[in-house]
């Protein structure tokens, strides 16, 4: 067997078609040689509309705009491509697509490709059969799976691992990948356990590279690893960023119910015992410690939607102090009246009217804690209808109610809504809700995953490089914003530093967030700006379940999963269950990314400590 020799790998973007910097992918690519450009190209972020409607989370010019200097990169020099979750949702159909766009550059540049596809075979009567025998389970505080849910789906794709990929790469050696749903870190794994890395660094390197320059600072786009057998060194290409301890630490808290148990196909990466150790360069991290930690079965994440009607909205603002004030009254009086008109509105097969209050409400709902009165509102009209007609019907009839409807103490007659928009309804088109986002077991984790292997494109004389490798103009736009960035970070440190008795936690914090952990969890992070701050606020024993239950509202602290430190970013992390489940009718934040603002005026005392909310 050949010595292992330490390799490069690179992901330029954090997801397919949201866009990288050309110029420092070139200087990367002819620099630093990587083996392969792995990239993720999908998310459950924008909720289950994709994965029922098949539409991709990005244009199709985004993907040509983003593959064509790749696919010039694997023609000329020789680098691999592997692509998980083609299209956003990852179904069969947006694999075949993005296979086209594949096509389409390989023929028009006179390239030709090698290309491999894996795709997942939904069998529904494997998945009953599944659970029959009690092998499936829920995932994330997901609910309980029926035999209805699995009947009812409309799509339903499987989170794949890395051994089909790691088939794939042995048995065919193709130039490119491009597979189904997956779990994101799967590629990354499959390639560096393929060459040789140890299976924790492998499953690690792709937790943190999979969301491209995300642990970078400031915050990029691109991020090259170098993987040699029982570690890997990240180094930003942006050159004027960074990667610290500190930074690369806290990327395993973004999105993730906890930060040192990482649950994957196969098993749990467990980083209580990792280092994060800066190199000479200044810039780069080398992580080493973690350790992967199979499970008892191999299970792999099912996730299907429910088509549960088609949905139209409208939205107009008020600024009427009279109106206000009796809002809630009114809005009754609109609902009643909208229901004479639609008796089966609001039962329990019927339409749905739901009414957004910006100003007051519209983010946090039943979470939220404050009750200062607005001087203006916007109004939301959410209604969902057995067919398109169904809801446009309802939609402008509610609409014209809000409109010219009477209300106690009324002055202003001539109407009540100040409406941005024409048409004043919006036909949304189908709805659907996560109805399955459960575990199953598998023996062979490669047999729902088929693969096929053909070649694209066509032999001739390769395109040439056209971008600029050395742009003057762009090192010093960088150097410029990363100093800016630095120049602002150091201001804000110096803020947050504590110089009272009580500081609130948006003082003592550089970021303070909140993000979905899959469709059915909120997590919270907090990152301190100084080790001397983490420590004040752990000591202080504040953050608790009982203070985030109150601050949210939540039926008890027994909602919350999980409420700890995670001392190598210097961060407490919270995790408990969403109130609603994400992206389907009456969702108030698709993406969670709003709901950290509880936190921002939590007060640390010197001693003794409690919050003053």
């Amino acid at each position: 067997m050949a010595p292992f020799r330490p390799f490069k790998i690179f992901t330029p973007s954090p997801i397919l078609g949201y866009g990288y910097d050309v110029d420092e992918f070139w200087t990367t690519v002819l620099k630093e040689k990587p083996e392969a450009i792995i990239l993720d190209a999908g998310s459950t972020d924008p909720g289950p509309y994709m994965l029922g409607t098949g539409k991709t989370l990005c244009s199709k010019q985004s993907y040509v705009r983003d593959l064509q200097p790749i696919l010039e990169a694997c023609a000329t020099q020789g680098v691999r491509l592997l692509v998980s979750s083609a299209g956003g949702a990852g179904t069969n159909q947006q694999v075949d697509q993005l296979v086209e766009i594949v096509k389409e550059l390989a023929e028009a540049y006179c390239w030709q490709f090698k290309v491999s596809t894996i795709k997942f075979e939904d069998d529904r009567e494997l998945l009953l059969e599944k659970f029959r025998a009690g092998r499936t389970k829920s995932c994330s505080s997901s609910p309980a799976l029926s035999e209805d849910d699995i009947r009812n789906a409309v799509t339903v794709v499987a989170q794949m691992g890395a051994e089909p990929f790691m088939k794939v790469l042995k048995n065919d050696n193709p130039d490119i990948i491009i597979g189904a749903r997956s779990y994101d870190p799967a590629p990354f794994a499959a390639y560096c356990m393929s060459k040789g890395v140890q299976e924790s660094p492998a499953w690690h390197v792709g937790k943190i590279a999979e969301c491209g320059g995300l642990c970078t600072v400031p915050k990029g786009r691109s991020i090259l690893a170098t993987m040699f057998q029982d570690r890997f060194v990240l180094t930003p290409t942006d050159t004027a960023a960074e990667c610290s301890a500190v930074s690369v630490a806290a990327h395993t808290l973004y999105e993730k119910t906890r930060p040192d148990r990482l649950p994957g196909p196969g098993g749990v990466l467990h980083l209580d015992h990792c280092n994060y150790t800066p190199q000479p360069d200044g810039r780069s991290i080398s992580v080493q410690g973690s350790k992967f930690v199979p499970s008892p079965a191999y299970e792999v994440k099912l996730e299907g939607v429910q088509h549960l009607g088609f949905r139209t909205a409208y939205i107009g603002g008020i600024r009427d102090p009279i109106l206000i004030a009796g809002i809630d009254e009114f809005l009754k009086t609109v609902r009643r009246t909208t229901k004479d008109a639609f008796p089966e509105l609001d039962t329990d097969s019927g339409p749905r009217l739901i009414f957004h209050v910006y100003g007051r409400d519209a983010i946090m709902g039943i979470m939220e804690t404050v009750k200062a009165p607005p001087h203006e509102i916007g109004i939301l009209g959410e209604v969902l209808g057995s067919s398109q007609a169904v809801a446009d019907a309802i939609a402008g009839f509610s609409r014209t109610v809000l409109l010219h409807g009477a209300y106690e103490g009324q002055v202003a007659t001539a109407g009540n809504l100040a409406s941005p928009l024409t048409p004043l309804e919006t036909s949304l088109g189908p709805v659907f809700k996560f109805s399955i986002y459960h575990l199953m077991e598998i023996d062979d984790p490669c047999s729902i995953f088929p693969s096929e292997s053909f070649f694209l494109g066509k032999a001739g004389q390769p395109g040439s490089i056209t971008s600029s490798t050395n742009s003057p103009r762009r090192k010093a736009t960088s150097a410029k914003l990363v100093g800016d960035a630095k120049k602002s970070s150091a201001t804000a440190v110096a803020k947050r530093k504590a110089t009272g008795c009580s500081t609130a936690i948006q003082h003592l914090a550089s970021v303070v967030r909140s993000k979905n952990s899959g469709p059915f969890e909120i997590t919270l992070d907090v990152l301190f700006a100084t080790r001397e701050n983490y420590e004040r606020v752990r000591a202080s024993n504040v953050l608790t379940p009982e203070l985030i239950s109150k601050l949210y509202r939540l039926s008890s602290p027994s909602e919350v999963i999980v409420c700890m430190f995670f001392e190598p970013a210097l961060a407490w992390k919270c995790t408990f269950k969403r109130p609603w489940a994400q992206g389907s009718v009456g969702e108030r934040d698709t993406f969670g990314a709003q709901l950290h603002v509880p936190l921002l005026s939590i007060s640390i005392e010197e001693e003794p400590a409690h919050a003053k909310l």
